[in-house]
């Protein structure tokens, strides 16, 4: 673990650990050093009292305990004693060496950062998620304890299994701010024109210059960036082209240009990028592409606004819009309309609306059944009245033909006649 704009323990500008020079820290035997920055030194240690365990061990860096250094130090170990949660690495202990350099012994998290992990084990959509929400909840715990982060990454989320089942681990709150209260009784304060936290990461109100003006949701940020790498296999911005900007349009990509959507980022990679993003999570482009276009699209551009009202109040509302999505719920970060809850109620109840559907069907055919029933009786009974309409027509005709020809042979009867002949014409 480093603290953020530190160099990594891969940076051969790392002096080695000198031979000898921490056989011991405390009562905790040093083992390996397995990280280092800029303020301190991290090392694996094994603890053998009053119980036997492994352990990380973070040390003040010789030449580094200024006062400055020594409060944020002392602030990171307040923070994470004040927290209790299974997704935060624990802290068992804190002291000073024979030198006088402080530490801190706390939960060795044997993980691996939350993207590689995904990536590794090629999760799938839901398995991703079910993850970050774990996170979500443990940057709220810490919340709620009246600390922010300040410095959420994927390498600052480790990933380590526990019984068989994967739990990510947040560690490294050396940037933490106290939103309510003093973490140390040392003067801890940020110097203008320094920026803390990781660019990649870093929320709008974090780019400005003082850095004061910050509360929760700007790990709510960091949060959406990290969804949005965890699910588009690549950050809203292009690290290193971000990184080539300079400082002053870095600040202004980070607090003015909105991100694409995750679905649109990833059909913008170049064909072995994208391939390799989706063979990671045991799909193609176009199938996850179509998981993420809608509701995940929404979800991450929602967590990643710039303005801060316009973003997830809490990781915990995060967590709670990422639930509704799984349960095929209308989600809060989504502009409702009656077309979407009518389809998202579809999606959630299929079953029942296809049982439903066959019966209204079932119905339907009845009443088209009998409908037609009737339609053809009153047709059959019209023809009826037609035909025996027709019929009289045709009795009346021939009654009147016969009276007209019993009226000519009448002309011919002689007592009519009286000798006269009657012709044809007449």
């Amino acid at each position: 673990p480093t603290l953020p704009g530190e160099p990594g323990p891969e940076d051969p500008t790392i002096p080695a650990v000198e031979s000898g020079m921490h056989e011991t820290i405390g009562p905790y035997r040093i083992l390996e050093q397995i990280g280092a920055g800029g303020m301190g030194e991290v090392f694996v240690a094994e603890q053998s009292e009053p119980i036997r365990r492994r352990v990380a061990v973070k040390v003040i860096k010789r030449g580094m305990d200024s006062r400055q250094i020594l409060a944020r130090f002392q602030a990171e170990r307040q923070a994470l004693a004040l927290m209790n949660h299974r997704c935060i690495a624990k802290v068992y202990d804190a002291g000073a060496t024979s030198g006088g350099r402080p530490y801190i012994a706390m939960e060795y998290v044997q993980g691996v950062p939350l993207t590689i992990y995904c990536d590794h084990h090629k999760l799938d959509l839901r398995e991703r998620l079910k993850l970050f929400i774990q996170v979500c909840e443990g940057v709220q715990h810490a919340h709620q304890k009246a600390v922010i982060h300040r410095d959420l990454k994927p390498s600052n989320v480790l990933v380590a299994e526990e019984d068989g089942q994967p739990v990510p681990k947040i560690i490294d709150f050396g940037v933490a701010k106290a939103t309510s209260q003093r973490l140390t009784d040392m003067t801890m304060y940020t110097q203008v024109g320094n920026i803390v936290g990781t660019l990649e990461y870093m929320s709008p109100e974090q780019a400005d210059l003082t850095g004061e003006d910050v509360d929760t949701r700007t790990d709510v940020y960091s949060l959406g960036a990290i969804l949005y790498e965890l699910l588009a296999g690549t950050l809203p911005f292009d690290s290193a082209e971000l990184r080539k900007a300079g400082f002053d349009e870095m600040r202004r990509i980070i607090k003015e240009i909105d991100p694409p959507r995750p679905s649109t980022r990833l059909t913008s990679l170049d064909t072995p990028a994208g391939t390799t993003v989706v063979e990671a999570r045991k799909s193609d482009l176009s199938h996850w592409t179509r998981a993420l276009r809608g509701d995940v699209d929404w979800i991450c551009l929602k967590a990643l606004a710039k303005e801060r009202n316009r973003r997830y109040e809490s990781p915990h509302a995060l967590a709670e819009d990422i639930r509704r999505f799984m349960k095929k719920e209308p989600i809060e970060a989504r502009p409702p309309s009656p077309g979407y809850r009518l389809r998202k109620f579809v999606q959630r109840h299929r079953t029942g609306v296809v049982a439903a559907g066959i019966v209204a069907l079932a119905l339907i055919g009845g009443i088209v059944t009998t409908s037609w029933g009737l339609v053809r009786a009153n047709r059959a009974e019209a023809l009826a009245r037609a035909e025996a309409e027709r019929a009289n027509l045709e009795a009346a005709t021939s009654e009147q033909v016969t009276d007209f020809m019993t009226s000519l042979f009448e002309q011919a009867n002689p007592h009519l006649a009286r000798g006269r002949t009657v012709t044809v014409r007449e």
